[in-house]
């Protein structure tokens, strides 16, 4: 218990120290927004995620909401890193090898990088974590109570994003291995739990509903349907259709992911790439430890040790496959979770097998060796501790407030949106401008009847701009492009 305590003690003062301190592009803007709204997020809309980001933004005494949403992040990482330590105590990994691979996961380049931004991924991990860990405690104890809890963690990983799926046989295995959990009792108790982690998807009807009837959408005003915009109304969950919609991730290809299982002939592709993952996390020597450790766990023939493996490499194949994953990295979190303990399973095989002993010098020497494969992955890492002066969010949005007037229509694509929402919708600093998130050609039919209130302008990477019909003027370039549009002059004369 003391290994996991200063574990995650260590992780979050860490993650803390290099959290950037305002908003941010891409997804990472988008969740800091609609936490602090209380929006919408992409589907799957991840309702567990917005509310425990809403309560992080009213809880916390300090730092602006975008940092206080980070912090939950960080949070959330820190004691999934504890909980790393106490599964690995369960599985026989003396104290000095659990502290060695939990500090390796906390400093880890995907792991620390995630946990210092408003990342979905981090709280599924958390809670996923957590069944993995209250599983295995009702597996040696038998315990209703862990049983339920291991249950409704499992939920509140579904609530939060669909990758909890892949979770499925390891909790399976952790659940039903003992004779009494098939007892109509105890999976009424499953069953209950789990439904009772999903009830934050009734968020997304509730809210949406409000949000239309609020007119909290200002994107609406513009003719767009509601559910057109991310951040309020992600696809106006409030009908039936649309929530299912939402809930399947509709919207994206999903199924590719999934139908990466049926690719038998990928399966070498899978292992190499899982190699890879975990040595850039952990090196080349602890990748090859979690390979030994993975094998010496299903070695033991105990449902435990398998339901580890399982959670280990099913994301793998949907991982691989998923046709439209931007940062596939953030998917492998649990994997690495796992290999990390694998490489002190076999750590702790290795040191006796060399007969070596607690104060020897070849424990101490192998010991040495592993860390130096932890430091050695992943050098850019040190790039993390910049973070904490990163305002260029904060810059984009003042040019652009600079740059446009007070009643601008302002489309941005996907990535520059997300600070522009943050800017307009928590920070109330955008004036009556109106964001809207689109590809600059995407909502082109509706530009010419927008001109004639607003003025309209683009944000896009493109840097040679054109959209037939329109005038388009190039602002002062910089890493994006800003567009002035306007009607033709020839239609103009007319």
């Amino acid at each position: 218990m003391r290994v996991a305590a200063l574990t995650g003690i260590f992780a979050f003062g860490l993650y803390l120290f290099t959290l950037p301190p305002s908003f941010a592009f891409w997804d990472t803007g988008e969740l800091q927004t609609v936490a602090a709204i209380l929006g919408i997020a992409h589907p799957p809309a991840c309702p567990a995620f917005v509310l425990a980001g809403w309560l992080a933004v009213h809880a916390l005494p300090f730092g602006e909401p975008a940092w206080r949403v980070d912090a939950m992040c960080a949070l959330a990482t820190a004691l999934s890193a504890a909980l790393l330590a106490l599964v690995a105590k369960r599985v026989g990994v003396p104290p000095i090898a659990r502290a060695l691979v939990a500090l390796g996961f906390v400093c880890a380049l995907v792991p620390w990088r995630d946990a210092t931004r408003a990342e979905v991924q981090d709280l599924a991990l958390l809670f996923r974590a957590a069944t993995l860990f209250f599983g295995l405690r009702f597996l040696d104890g038998g315990k209703r109570r862990d049983l339920f809890l291991a249950s409704l963690a499992l939920g509140l990983a579904g609530a939060t994003h669909g990758i909890a799926l892949l979770l499925l046989p390891s909790f399976a295995v952790l659940a039903f291995a003992r004779a009494d959990a098939r007892e109509p009792r105890a999976l009424a108790l499953v069953a209950g739990g789990i439904a009772l982690g999903l009830l934050p998807y009734a968020y997304l009807p509730l809210r949406s509903a409000a949000i239309a009837a609020a007119h909290l959408d200002p994107t609406v005003a513009l003719g767009l349907a509601p559910g057109a915009q991310p951040f309020w109304d992600y696809d106006h969950p409030a009908t039936w259709s649309n929530f299912l919609r939402v809930l399947t991730a509709a919207d994206f290809n999903v199924h590719s992911g999934f139908a990466g299982f049926l690719k038998l002939a990928d399966y070498p592709h899978y292992a190499a790439a899982t190699v890879l993952r975990v040595a850039d996390a952990f090196g080349f020597a602890g990748a090859l430890l979690a390979a030994i450790g993975a094998g010496l766990l299903l070695a033991r023939r105990e449902a435990g040790a398998v339901a580890l493996v399982l959670a280990a490499l099913l994301p793998v194949p949907y991982t691989q496959s998923y046709a439209e994953l931007q940062d596939p990295e953030r998917y492998y979190l649990l994997t690495l979770w796992c290999a990390a303990i694998a490489i002190g399973v076999a750590f702790e095989w290795l040191a006796e097998f060399l007969a070596v002993r607690a104060r020897s010098v070849g424990r101490f020497a192998l010991a040495a060796g592993l860390v130096a494969s932890f430091v050695s992955a992943s050098p850019s890492r040190g790039n993390l501790f910049l973070q904490r002066d990163d305002r260029n969010a904060q810059y984009y949005v003042d040019d652009i407030v600079a740059e446009t007037p007070d009643n601008a229509v302002v489309v941005a694509e996907w990535a520059y949106a997300t600070p522009l929402a943050y800017a307009a919708y928590v920070q109330h600093r955008f004036g009556g401008r109106i964001v809207v998130s689109a590809a600059p050609r995407q909502l082109a039919a509706h530009y010419a009847r927008w001109l004639r209130t607003r003025p309209l302008y683009v944000v896009t990477f493109d840097d040679a701009l054109k959209i037939p019909g329109f005038d388009v003027t190039p602002l002062a370039p910089r890493y994006y492009h800003t567009y002035r549009v306007s009607l033709v002059r020839r239609a103009r004369a007319r």
